[in-house]
């Protein structure tokens, strides 16, 4: 049976079981809470935490989008000056969740006066880990839908639900944490959803719901912006080379306006306050420059790369090649000769200097270190991108290999359906791994392509249902 052809059985299925979305939430919910309520909370001060309360405590506090006290120094009134560094939307969340809740307010303010310095500041953040717990749960409920819809299965929805299940624990710990992770996972599996139901619903509406949703996730997390582009440009594409092409290009349209209705209004204002026509300034260059001291590597450090970013893999690189094998690869403060803390530190002084300032500075490091070496940087991406792919460890390596191997077979037979799934989360998977030191909490849109795989492969084994 082809991909996206229904039996009747299935078909009774997934036009029938109205209760199916609020009793899968509900099941959802309930082991969610079972398991956040184990889940450790940790500092406000810990990590990118400090970034977006400082942006959400200067919006609350000034009215206006700043760049945070982590990479501006107030003025005498203790005013920090408008600025882009960061997307708006995770910021603005913040700010609305202070509001609401005082004991939230009450930790931003310690945090934020003792420059997160501070050890005892209360970790108090109960609104805004509710409302990531709630998105969590919509993430699995997108889970859900959308194995079913791909895979033509109700009982593959399940299952890929109960796969993706497994990665509650990891997700947990983001949901505890004042960052965008959990925001930009929920945003970004909606677009992808969205696509999904414009192709079975061939609904134009759907499109634009998708671009909106996309330009949401990119004023969450800026890079997600040029998955927009890419997706554009592979829209215009078809619109080019696909018959009929009139019928093809107002669904494109429909996708560009949305994307365009979420982040101009952004760009827009960056224009007007800061002179800049861009999404951000500082942070993609601060960003890039750590990701390019790691090609400085040579050649017996780029044999250990790939065991060091495999899951255990620094244990395993000591094992076989000494106890300093993995050292370099290390971004721990300590480990003051690693790659990240040289381009995080003489590295990104060097170059910000040479290029004259920030504002020149995405530039220069693009013509002056990507262009002028690009088969160094693409080599290093290729260690990257596998490093950040293994998300739940093992969980990630298996379900990783059996997603290439889906992805594949859908690009051979036409599967439209699975594509949409799995080329955007590829993609954005090597996109991080070019242009930043690829984690795996950046990765994380993979577990709804991963989940769906490990359905994929379960449907295959278990006996056929007529």
């Amino acid at each position: 049976m082809a991909a996206t052809e229904l039996s009747p059985y299935h078909r009774l299925k997934l036009t029938n079981w109205r209760f199916a979305p609020a009793l899968t939430l509900g099941v959802i919910l309930v082991i969610c809470a079972a398991l956040w309520s184990r889940a450790e909370v940790r500092p406000l001060s810990e990590y990118d935490q400090t970034f977006y309360i400082g942006i959400a405590y200067d919006l609350r506090t000034t009215g206006r989008f700043t760049d945070g006290f982590g990479f501006a120094t107030a003025d005498a009134g203790q005013i920090r000056p408008s600025g882009m560094r960061f997307s708006p939307l995770y910021p603005a969340l913040v700010a609305v969740a202070m509001a609401f809740d005082s004991n939230f307010a009450h930790a931003v303010d310690c945090v934020v006066h003792s420059n997160a310095k501070d050890a005892a500041c209360p970790a108090a953040a109960g609104l805004i880990r509710l409302m990531q717990f709630l998105m969590l749960a919509v993430f699995f409920l997108i889970v859900w839908w959308v194995a079913r819809e791909v895979l033509c299965s109700s009982r593959a929805g399940l299952i890929a639900l109960a796969i993706a299940a497994m990665t509650a624990p990891v997700l947990l710990r983001f949901v505890n944490y004042v960052m965008t992770e959990i925001t930009t996972l929920m945003l970004l599996a909606l677009a992808i959803a969205a696509v999904v139901a414009a192709q079975r619903r061939r609904s134009i509406s759907w499109l634009f719901v998708a671009g909106l949703c996309l330009g949401m996730t990119a004023l969450t997390r800026p890079a997600n912006l040029y998955l927009g582009y890419a997706s554009a440009l592979v829209g215009f594409g078809l619109v080019l080379w696909g018959k009929p092409r009139m019928r093809k290009l107002p669904l494109l349209l429909a996708f560009i306006g949305g994307l365009a209705m979420a982040v101009l209004p952004w760009i827009a204002r960056n224009e007007i306050v800061l002179g800049r026509l861009a999404l951000t300034q500082g942070y993609d260059s601060h960003t890039l420059v750590q990701r390019i001291a790691y090609n400085q590597m040579n050649w017996r450090e780029y044999g250990l790369f790939y065991v060091c970013g495999l899951p255990d893999g620094i244990g395993l690189a000591k094992i076989l090649f000494g106890p300093k094998a993995c050292e370099r690869f290390r971004r721990d403060p300590a480990a003051t000769n690693s790659f990240y803390n040289i381009g995080n530190g003489p590295f990104m002084v060097e170059t910000v200097t040479a290029a004259g300032g920030w504002s020149q500075h995405l530039n220069y490091v693009i013509r002056n270190y990507i262009l002028a070496s690009p088969l160094m940087h693409l080599l290093v991406t290729v260690p990257f991108a596998l490093a950040g792919a293994w998300i739940n460890h093992y969980w990630g390596l298996f379900l990783g290999i059996v997603c290439a191997v889906l992805t594949w077979r859908a690009l051979r037979v036409g599967d439209k359906g699975l594509l949409v799934v799995t080329l955007p989360c590829w993609f954005m998977l090597l996109f991080h791994a070019g242009v930043a030191i690829n984690q795996y909490r950046y990765n994380l849109i993979l577990i709804l392509p991963y989940s769906i795989a490990g359905a994929w492969l379960v449907e295959r084994l278990l006996p056929a249902r007529v």
